[in-house]
C-alpha cells in the first residue's frame, strides 16, 4: 500500500547535497526570519557607521570579540538548559523549544523538528538581543561615542550565530556526508548526542562549551549508553 504524499513525513535525510540542504533551509520560515533580521541589523549598523551619526570605534571590536567568544558557552547553555528542559518546566513552556526538541530526539530525521519553528526563533532572537546588552552597552559607554553601534554589532553576530546553529544542525542531520574534517567531527559528535548519550556532545557548531563544562568525552566508551537519549526523561 502506497502512503499518500500528504501523510508522508519529510525526512531531512532526503537531502544529500549542500545545495539541496541550503535550498530547503531557505524555505523554512524561521530561517527566513533569522536571515532577514540579521541582514537588517547589519545594514542598519553599516548605515549608521557610514553616515557618521554612530561611528565605528574600538567598542565595536570589543563587543564583536566578546560576542564571538560567547557563542560556544551560550550554545551549550541553550541546548542543555532550555532545549533539554523538562516538558512541564516554565522555561520549556516559555520558549516552546522544549517540546519540539523532545519530538526531535524521538525521531531525529523528521524535518519538522530539526529546525526551530518561527515562535522559537523569535524567542531566541529576543533573548540574544537582551543578553548582548551585558557587554555591548558597557563597551560603547566606555570606549565608544555611543552604545548603539556596539549593541547593533553584537546583535548581528548573535543572530547570525543562531542562523548558523540552525543551518549546521540541519546539515549534520541531512543525507549529506561532509568532506571537511571540521563538519565530519560536528556530525559525528551530534550523532553520539542523539544515539549514545544525550547529556554529552551538546555543542552543535562548536565543542567549546563541551570542553568548558566537561561534556566532551575523550572517547565514545567513556560514557554509558543512555536509555533516555530518545525520550529525554
Amino acid at each position: 500500500m502506497t502512503v499518500p504524499d500528504a501523510c508522508r513525513i519529510e525526512r531531512v535525510t532526503d537531502y544529500s547535497t549542500v545545495a539541496a540542504v541550503a535550498a530547503r533551509f531557505r524555505r523554512h520560515r524561521s530561517a527566513q526570519l533569522l536571515l532577514a533580521g540579521t541582514a537588517v541589523v547589519i545594514a542598519l549598523r553599516i548605515g549608521l557607521g557610514s553616515t557618521g551619526s554612530v561611528g565605528w570605534s574600538v567598542a565595536d571590536a570589543v563587543a564583536a570579540g566578546i560576542s564571538l567568544a560567547a557563542v560556544g558557552p551560550v550554545e551549550w547553555f541553550a541546548h542543555n538548559v532550555l532545549f533539554h528542559a523538562p516538558a512541564v518546566s516554565r522555561r520549556s513552556r516559555l520558549l516552546g523549544a522544549g517540546a519540539s526538541h523532545r519530538r526531535h530526539h524521538r525521531d531525529p530525521t523528521d524535518l519538522d523538528w530539526v529546525v526551530l519553528d518561527p515562535k522559537g526563533a523569535r524567542a531566541l532572537m529576543i533573548a540574544v538581543a537582551v543578553l548582548v546588552t551585558a557587554w555591548s552597552v558597557p563597551a560603547g559607554l566606555v570606549a565608544g561615542p555611543s552604545p548603539i553601534g556596539p549593541y547593533l554589532t553584537a546583535v548581528a553576530i548573535g543572530w547570525a550565530a543562531i542562523a548558523n546553529y540552525e543551518w549546521t544542525h540541519l546539515l549534520v542531520h541531512s543525507g549529506y556526508r561532509p568532506r571537511s574534517r571540521f563538519y565530519r567531527r560536528l556530525a559525528r559528535n551530534h550523532r553520539l548526542h542523539h544515539y549514545r548519550n544525550e547529556r554529552y556532545w551538546l555543542g552543535v557548531t562548536t565543542n567549546v562549551g563541551d570542553r568548558l563544562f566537561g561534556t566532551l568525552p575523550g572517547h565514545d566508551d567513556a560514557v554509558p549508553l543512555s536509555e533516555t537519549a530518545r525520550t529525554l526523561q
